[in-house]
């Protein structure tokens, strides 16, 4: 089994490969600490999750992560083919950006044609099975997680910055807060916990998430169904 370390935390490569959807696949839902990559590599279909569905086709990626319900429908004429990584993790909470930003969400999807050559290389890799390419796969991986989690994250977190810098701190809050407690949370609540007034806690939400107070804590609610 190839594991690898990534941020702190590590992940095992639990199953990974390529397929060709002939029939449609059942809908199901992965466990804690689980994350199936999903890239697509031809073919059209669709994608159902309990609360919308989308059309997929090449270039496609989705993350579904522990607990959210999908469901693969393939088109018969043109046939979804699909490279998959499931992973598992494990570790203690830490205050890295990238890896809370993963592994905070549960759900991910949008259209990423530049991923297509590090999926290529892994399944090629895998196919070889030259000496090494565990470390080859492990580095694709890795490169493919630090990606994606630059697409959660606002874009001035894309740059690296110190641990200690207050908006940074605030970012990993205001996440942590929406994946732990979203019920309870209120924009009271939050704005104590990262220091600013209601009315500037609701233009950092706005700003950066694309969300409303109101409207983000739906979607951590939804994600948690």
């Amino acid at each position: 089994m190839i594991s690898f370390i990534w941020n702190d935390y590590e992940f095992k490569v639990i199953q990974y490969g390529r397929g060709v959807y002939t029939k449609d696949m059942a809908g199901h839902s992965h466990s804690a600490n689980s994350y199936e990559l999903h890239y697509i590599l031809g073919g059209k279909g669709t994608l159902v999750t309990d609360t919308s569905s989308f059309e997929v086709k090449k270039g496609d990626l989705f993350v579904t992560g522990p607990f959210v319900y999908h469901q693969q429908n393939t088109d018969k004429s043109e046939p979804l083919e699909e490279a998959h990584i499931y992973l598992q993790a494990s570790g203690k909470k830490t205050n890295n950006a990238l890896a809370s930003a993963f592994l905070g969400s549960s759900f991910f999807f949008s259209n990423q044609p530049s991923f297509a050559p590090l999926f290529e290389n892994i399944l090629s890799e895998k196919s070889k099975k030259q000496i090494g390419y565990e470390s080859i796969v492990s580095a694709d991986l890795q490169i493919i997680l630090t990606k994606i989690s630059r697409l959660y994250l606002p874009e001035t977190l894309n740059v690296p910055l110190d641990s200690d810098n207050l908006n940074d701190k605030r970012f990993l809050i205001i996440e942590n807060a929406f994946i732990s407690h979203p019920q309870e949370l209120t924009i009271a609540k939050l704005s104590d916990m990262i220091g600013l007034c209601e009315r500037q806690t609701q233009r950092l939400l706005k700003k950066y998430y694309g969300k409303t107070f109101t409207e983000k804590q739906r979607e951590a609610i939804n994600f948690q169904k």
